[in-house]
């Protein structure tokens, strides 16, 4: 008679290991907590964290074609530590008007992940930057 009584039902075998094998299902919410680290999809190295998505011209997703046509899907993040970059800072074809960009790889197996865009200042040194890292070499963890 628990239900008339409003006491919970003792909860099922099933649901304790579930718990002991998702710790994130023992909030009893049906909402799971957002996923916050991002990975290489190629070898799983830790690049960064979705709470480092940053909004550019007021969004943190682009979509962008570069000049041979090819589109990207880009998430745009403050920092990425688990990249490095690239080459000589260019501003041919960029996709953000007023920053110069480089290729940004794996550190850990160089897959090609995406951009690190960067301006510089009145100082001549480069102040602001950030990252363009592409949706699909991306694991949400």
């Amino acid at each position: 008679m628990h239900l008339l009584d409003h006491d919970k039902p003792p909860p099922h075998p099933f649901e304790h290991w579930l718990h002991t094998l998702d710790p994130d299902t023992a909030s009893r919410d049906d909402v799971k907590p957002a996923r916050s680290k991002v990975r290489c999809k190629s070898c799983l190295n830790y690049l960064t964290r979705n709470d480092l998505l940053t909004p550019i011209a007021g969004e943190t997703q682009h979509f962008f074609t570069n000049p041979a046509g090819q589109g990207f899907d880009l998430q745009t993040y403050q920092q990425v530590e688990g990249v490095e970059v690239s080459g000589k800072p260019t501003d041919y074809f960029s996709w953000f008007e007023g920053f110069s960009w480089q290729y940004c790889y794996c550190r850990r197996c160089h897959q090609h992940l995406g951009w690190y865009f960067s301006c510089e200042g009145s100082s001549g040194e480069s102040d602001a930057g950030f990252y363009a890292l592409i949706i699909d070499r991306l694991l949400l963890d």
